[in-house]
């Protein structure tokens, strides 16, 4: 694939936005509605504006994704069901999805939404891929922490369409598996609402603050190797931001001069940037900026001093690398270290000079006038000669992207209307049909014979094409007039309005059908004897007796590691009945085949009980036989139609994720299936595998250790979540640090 068939795909946290990122050359753009969407504080849209921008990207040969990916709990199923069906019918491109059992339901229910795998899912390696394609998945958004040659492997044999992020902020925690939000915020990115605690500051560092990644030019490599869709992260930027860096890739990907440079976009927005694993697993300071968490803007130069005029101003000196303007933002990064300082140009001039100026050309030797008050004060003393200047707003760059202005009715409704007219001396009726819809709708008067009957066909297109705001659009039109009448022109907008009434319920009706219709599959489980279990590493003491079952965690795949699982594994049998093994949550691509070697002997070896934590594991378990597969807490199974949908995969047990809320275990519990609630963990809150910039907090309350090839960050204490009487247990201590 080259990269002019990659899609180049843009965020719309609003409609300004959308308009912005297509006028600016975006291919499509992915935005949410008010619920069920991963960015819970961005504007969203409502029914009516996803409408309203349907019809100007399908006028404009352009696409339109809703995002539904976050997990669904047993009590918001039943409204989500209704957001399917509304999606349905306004007609998005594709939705995007994190609930599996949303996938289920869209899949048989709704069949006319094409469902996108968001990288929620944590798809990472071919096998997941495949499992997501079998699943009735047409696209998959890939684990941005994917090298290049592992995206052009799984594109190779894959046989769907992927999706690569090429641009925007970074999640510490791999994207689907951080729980540090909503355990010890109360507010889960899982749901959309984020607390971005990979940005908190520790002492005076950030230790798990990503660079925002930047692919540049090297966008088009991943066009080459296969990649369909290229994602530009951001549904909480600015229209300015999203138009700015949507033009700059447009220009990369068509081979265009560029009309938007890469200091152009940093005075828009930006941290410091990184390519992330793109050409291998770089990490430390290649991908962590422990300094600072916000806007930085793009270097111009450095302070050479603070004068004082006649007058008693303040004027700060630099030799400026970029044109700037009056009004333009200046911020200043002290060498020493310490917070950024800003403030607008409000007057400027150029050095050894007393008139101001509106704007200054690079090259120059400039002056701008410091702040009156405390801000100008704490500019004075905190600013020092070496200071780094940075442009953090440039009004040049603003007046290249206006908001483009939009009215709904110049564009045509996305649902076309077949007319068939036909007009009697008594009566004029009309039919029409819009997809899998009919209506018939009819006006009773009087009508002579027409004093210019090639007038009629005409005034009756005239008529019938003026649906304003509506979703409809006039396709065909016919008419049957053998007595040649003269309608007037308001019956036949009566007759427009009828037929607009009528489909409108017509709709609803269908919708209303659809969602009656819906029926998740119960449990076939059988009598549940509830159970303790225990989980444990190899390195790891084996717990005593009274466990009915021993978990095994495998995290690593090497000769030494497998053998100390099956040693591990052969000992736990002389204390408990049953003995599983667990995969890990995160196999790259490139080391999928050992896992899959590291299985096959040990399922040789009789152990035929098996846990996974991922779609991969479950589908390459499958291929070798195995039958008895619990899904780990990671395949996140909080309602009765994401059970269903694992069940049907062949999982016979599940492990309740610590998220879960009381209500939802509740349902849990009673849900038929054979669930299993932690009862005690040390919770595994950020999973990365990126080194942070500090493995302590500065109060001591959490941790950065190794296990297998993730950091994983806890808490420095274990977490006991208590159990329910009558429902089975689990004792997990696999996330532990090692030696504790």
């Amino acid at each position: 694939m080259n990269t002019g068939t990659s899609e180049l795909l843009a965020p719309a946290g609003d409609f300004d936005t959308a308009l912005a990122a297509f006028k600016a050359g975006a291919d499509a753009v992915y935005c949410g509605l008010l619920d069920f969407s991963a960015r819970q504080f961005a504007r969203n849209f409502s029914a009516d504006e996803l409408s309203a921008l349907m019809r100007y990207a399908r006028a404009n040969g352009k696409k339109v994704y809703v995002t539904f990916n976050t997990i669904i709990d047993e009590a918001k199923l039943d409204d989500a069901v209704k957001s399917l069906a509304e999606l349905e019918d306004i007609g998005p491109d594709a939705i995007i999805v994190q609930d599996l059992g949303v996938a289920a339901i869209a899949r048989k229910y709704f069949p006319g939404l094409a469902l996108h795998a968001s990288t929620q899912l944590v798809a990472h390696n071919l096998e997941g891929v495949l499992s997501l394609k079998e699943l009735g998945f047409s696209r998959v958004v890939l684990a941005r922490e994917l090298s290049l040659q592992e995206v052009a492997s799984i594109a190779k044999r894959c046989g769907v369409e992927l999706e690569c992020f090429i641009h925007g902020a970074l999640c510490y925690s791999l994207s689907g598996l951080c729980l540090f939000s909503a355990m010890e915020k109360g507010r889960s990115g899982n749901r959309g609402r984020c607390a971005y605690c990979c940005r908190m500051q520790e002492g005076s560092i950030h230790p798990y603050s990503m660079k925002d990644m930047r692919l540049g030019g090297d966008a088009r490599r991943l066009a080459e190797a296969g990649v369909a869709s290229l994602k530009i992260e951001g549904r909480m930027k600015s229209p300015l931001y999203v138009a700015s860096v949507v033009k700059y890739y447009r220009d990369i990907l068509d081979g265009a001069k560029p009309c938007v440079t890469e200091a152009d976009l940093e005075s828009v927005f930006s941290r410091r940037t990184t390519k992330l694993y793109l050409d291998g697993r770089a990490g430390g300071s290649e991908v962590i900026d422990a300094e600072s968490v916000g806007h930085i803007g793009t270097k111009i130069g450095t302070v050479k001093r603070i004068t004082r005029d006649r007058e008693g101003r303040s004027w700060l000196r630099f030799h400026t690398l970029r044109a700037l303007e009056k009004h333009d933002g200046l911020q200043f990064m002290p060498v020493s270290g310490g917070k950024p300082l800003g403030f607008g140009i409000g007057e400027m001039r150029k050095a050894i000079s007393r008139h101001a100026v509106f704007e200054t050309m690079a090259g120059d030797d400039v002056e701008v006038l410091l702040p009156e008050g405390e801000e100008g004060e704490e500019l004075r003393r905190s600013i020092r000669q070496g200071d780094g200047v940075y442009c953090s707003m440039s009004n040049a760059v603003k007046r290249r992207f206006p908001v483009p202005s939009f009215r709904s009715s110049d564009w045509p409704g996305v649902k076309k209307i077949d007319v068939a007219l036909e007009i009697a001396p008594g009566s004029v009726s009309a039919k029409a049909t819009c997809g899998e819809l009919a209506v018939s709708v009819s006006v009773s008067g009087v009508f002579a014979p027409a004093n210019n009957p090639g007038a009629t066909f005409p005034a009756a297109e005239k008529a019938f094409s003026r649906l304003g705001d509506s979703v409809y659009s006039l396709g065909n039109l016919s008419i049957v007039d053998a007595d040649r009448l003269f309608v007037p022109m308001g019956v036949m907008n009566a007759l427009r309005r009828d037929i607009v009434s009528a489909l409108d319920a017509k709709r609803e009706e269908l919708k209303s059908a659809k969602i009656a219709s819906v029926r998740i599959p119960e449990s076939d489980c059988g009598e549940i004897v509830p159970r303790l279990t225990v989980k444990v590493r190899p390195d790891q003491p084996l717990p005593g007796e009274g466990y009915a079952e021993i978990v095994v965690a495998m995290m690593s795949f090497g000769k030494e590691d497998v053998e100390a699982v099956r040693s591990c594994a052969e000992k736990a049998k002389t204390l408990a009945p049953s003995v599983r093994i667990s995969l890990p949550p995160y196999v790259p691509e490139m080391e999928f085949n050992k896992m899959r070697i590291a299985a096959k002997g040990l399922v040789r070896l009789g152990f035929d009980k098996w846990e996974v934590s991922g779609l991969g594991a479950l589908r390459m378990l499958k291929a070798l036989g195995v039958e008895d597969v619990s899904a780990d807490w990671t395949l996140y199974a909080f309602n009765s139609a994401s059970l269903a949908s694992l069940a049907a995969l062949g999982v016979k047990r599940f492990v309740a994720s610590p998220e879960n809320g009381a209500e939802n275990l509740a349902y849990l519990a009673e849900s038929g299936y054979d669930v299993e609630l932690i009862a005690n963990q040390t919770v595994p809150l950020f999973m990365s595998l990126t080194e942070p910039a500090a493995k302590e907090s500065a109060g001591g309350r959490y941790r950065t250790y190794r296990l297998g090839r993730l950091w994983v960050t806890a808490k420095c204490e274990e977490t006991h979540f208590g159990g329910r009487e009558g429902v089975s247990a689990r004792a997990d201590f696999s996330w532990n640090e090692p030696g504790k």
